[in-house]
């Protein structure tokens, strides 16, 4: 493998980590705003 390839494959993880907890963060967020808006506890 060249470095470039190499390169690329080791970054493309912490990207994809990074959009996953994007991804739960959003999700508990909306969870959170449909709590307080409906007047409930999240838990």
């Amino acid at each position: 493998m060249n470095e470039l390839t190499l390169g690329a494959y080791i970054l493309i993880w912490p990207a994809l980590t990074l959009w996953v907890l994007i991804m739960i963060c959003r999700g508990v967020w909306k969870d959170i705003v449909a709590a307080r808006k409906e007047n409930r506890e999240l838990v």
